[in-house]
């Protein structure tokens, strides 16, 4: 019984779970950055589209429109995404 709880609390899985997690939060990270940086590109490139879509000229009907507009487009991909990486029945 000893030796369980010795093995359980080795320095080696500590180790392996702390190098785990720190490489999970590096990925974490740098992806908010890439996601971060991409931001005002999406963002510019959206409120073109919208102010050639509309006659919408005023900056804050154009920033509201262009959220509006970005939001519909990210819920129709996790839509789609759910749907497509549901399990299914058969799968089991």
């Amino acid at each position: 019984m000893r030796q369980k709880i010795s093995r359980y609390f080795s320095r080696n899985s500590y180790r392996k779970e702390f190098r785990h997690e720190l490489r999970l939060l590096i990925i974490v990270t740098l992806g908010f950055t890439i996601g971060f940086t991409w931001r005002e590109t999406i963002f510019d490139i959206s409120w073109a589209f919208i102010q050639w879509l509309t006659s919408a000229q005023a900056a804050p009907t154009l920033s509201i429109l262009t959220s509006i507009f970005i939001t519909l487009i990210c819920v129709g991909l996790i839509y789609l995404t759910s749907y497509l990486l549901k399990e299914r029945p058969s799968e089991y």
